[in-house]
């Protein structure tokens, strides 16, 4: 189970974004089957290590549930290679959105992320977006903007030269076999430390 759980939760999500690229899966089955589902399963498997000692067991869900969501975005992007259409767009709008999200962690210490994104209102040609959600600003009111959008409406359009498909599938398949790596050096240590802490038989005279 240490070296099947990575591969097993990212194969998960990618089929699921697969089903909802290519197939009929609305957005609520996208989320919880190729999103929620994977990191429950990643997160039950790292609980189970953690409470028979097995760190790097447990530490391994972090990269395998990296990957998963690299594999689940990475369909998206290879959707627009695949049949995307380029169209040139003029930007009517560019509205800065900052959103600042507080945690405490488990010593009570509070810290803040601030992501700050640019909408980007758009006046496209028939069936083309009306806006764009970007961490930066990427054209100026006025300007003209090349964005790719799925003729489908499946996948969400992205700016022109902002399509990494085969770079988000490597960076997902890299994090994954982390993830089995540390699973497998985690498989030995565990079964050393069970041979080591099992009683010796009594040696016959």
């Amino acid at each position: 189970m240490a070296l099947a759980a990575p591969p097993l939760t990212a194969a998960l999500a990618f089929a699921v974004a697969r089903e909802s690229a290519y197939g009929s899966l609305g957005d609520w089955g996208f989320f919880l089957g190729g999103l929620l589902l994977p990191l429950v399963l990643l997160g039950w498997h790292a609980a189970r290590a953690a409470r028979r000692g097995a760190s790097l067991i447990a530490l391994s869900a972090l990269p395998a549930g990296l990957g998963a969501i690299l594999a689940l975005v990475s369909v998206g992007h290879s959707t627009l290679e695949e049949r995307g259409v380029e169209i040139s767009c003029m930007v009517l709008k560019v509205t800065k959105r900052t959103q600042t999200e507080s945690s405490m962690d488990a010593e009570g210490h509070w810290t803040s992320t601030t992501r700050t994104s640019y909408d980007h209102r758009l006046d496209c040609p028939a069936g083309g977006p009306e806006h764009l959600d970007t961490p930066s600003r990427l054209a100026k009111e006025g300007e003209s903007l090349a964005v790719v959008h799925d003729p489908q409406g499946k996948v969400s359009p992205r700016a022109a030269g902002h399509v990494h498909g085969r770079g988000l599938r490597t960076a997902a398949e890299v994090t994954v076999g982390a993830a089995v790596l540390l699973g497998l050096v985690g498989g030995i240590r565990e079964a050393y430390e069970k041979r080591r802490r099992k009683p010796r038989r009594p040696t016959r005279r």
